[in-house]
C-alpha cells in the first residue's frame, strides 16, 4: 500500500510539474509589427500605395476586407465589457500591468491576442477583450482576456485612452493622411488589416459629420 501511495505521488507529480512550470512561465520578447504612413496615392482590394515622409512611394499588402478607422480621445471611464484593447503596460508582475496608454478597436479588429514583453524594459503590450471594468481607489481596473491567458491593467485616474471609429473605403482621397500596421500571416507576408487616419483630420475633411 504504501508503494502505490508513492507511485500515486509521483504520477501526480508528473502530471502538475509541466502545467505548474506553464504557468510560471516568464513573458517572452515580441518583435513589433512594421509601421507605415504617409499620403495615400491609390488603393484597391488587397493593397495601399501611399507617398511616405520622404517622397518615396510604398506599397502596402492588405488583408481581405480591410477596413478604415478614425481616433478619438476618450476618457477611460468609456471603457466597457467587451472591448477588445490594445494597451501598452508597465509590468507589475506576470498578470498585472499599469497601463501606460490603452486604445478601444473599432469592431471586427482583432489584430493579434495575448501579453507579450517589448524591446522596452519592464514593458507589456497586452491584446485581449474587457471582461471587467470598475473604478477603484487606483482609478480604473479591468480584467483583459486573451486564448490561454488574461491580464489584470490598472488605468490612473484621469487617464485619456484612444477609441476608433469605423469609416466607409470612400472617405479615402489622393491625399490623404494615413497610417498601417504590418503582421506576417500564415503565409509569412506581412500586411495590414485597416488603414487610420490621421487624428488631425478632421471631420468636414472626410465629409463624414456626426
Amino acid at each position: 500500500m504504501k508503494m502505490k501511495s508513492m507511485c500515486l505521488v509521483f504520477a501526480l507529480a508528473g502530471a502538475l510539474g509541466p502545467a505548474s512550470a506553464a504557468l510560471a512561465q516568464p513573458l517572452q520578447v515580441q518583435a513589433p509589427p512594421t509601421g507605415f504612413s504617409g499620403e495615400l496615392v491609390s488603393y484597391t482590394d488587397d493593397s495601399v500605395t501611399l507617398t511616405d515622409k520622404d517622397g518615396r512611394q510604398v506599397v502596402v499588402a492588405m488583408t481581405p476586407g480591410w477596413s478604415v478607422s478614425r481616433p478619438r480621445s476618450l476618457p477611460a471611464t468609456a471603457l466597457k465589457p467587451g472591448d477588445f484593447v490594445a494597451t501598452a503596460n508597465k509590468v507589475v508582475d506576470e498578470r498585472t500591468g499599469q497601463s501606460t496608454e490603452l486604445r478601444i478597436m473599432e469592431p471586427g479588429y482583432r489584430p493579434e491576442y495575448g501579453t507579450h514583453l517589448m524591446a522596452r524594459s519592464g514593458t507589456a503590450m497586452t491584446h485581449g477583450t474587457v471582461g471587467n471594468v470598475r473604478q477603484t481607489a487606483a482609478g480604473v481596473e479591468l480584467d483583459v482576456a486573451y486564448p490561454g491567458g488574461a491580464r489584470h491593467l490598472i488605468l490612473a485616474d484621469g487617464m485619456t485612452i484612444t477609441g476608433y471609429e469605423p469609416l466607409a473605403r470612400g472617405v479615402l482621397k489622393p491625399g490623404t493622411r494615413v497610417s498601417a500596421v504590418v503582421r506576417k500571416g500564415e503565409d509569412g507576408i506581412p500586411r495590414a488589416g485597416r488603414l487610420t487616419l490621421d487624428q488631425n483630420i478632421n471631420e468636414k475633411e472626410t465629409g463624414h459629420e456626426q
